[in-house]
């Protein structure tokens, strides 16, 4: 059975939400541990924040979460092209 082909941009675009570019190519454990990771890393950062730690860790720590969300569009990407590359329409070409 064929893949259903993916557009890249439509799954970069989705990963503006974390973990939704990967459940619309159908990498739903992907897609689970990113909006898990980036929503628990931005839990834990505001809880740091509303204490004295967080005057001092604040901004490293808002850089965490903001790599990861940034990886998650550029992996969604990615791996959408990789599955473009890897169909069977392509190869016979």
């Amino acid at each position: 059975m064929a893949r259903q082909r993916k557009n890249p941009w439509t799954a970069a675009a989705l990963a503006i939400i974390p973990g939704c570019g990967h459940f619309y190519l159908g990498h739903n454990l992907k897609g689970v541990a990113l909006l898990v990771s980036i929503g628990g890393f931005q839990l834990f950062d505001t809880g740091l924040d509303l204490t004295g730690i967080g005057a001092l860790l604040g901004v490293p720590l808002e850089l965490g979460p903001g790599a990861l969300w940034l990886y998650s569009i550029v992996d969604a990407y990615r791996t959408a092209k990789h599955m473009e590359g890897d169909s069977p329409a392509s190869a016979g070409a």
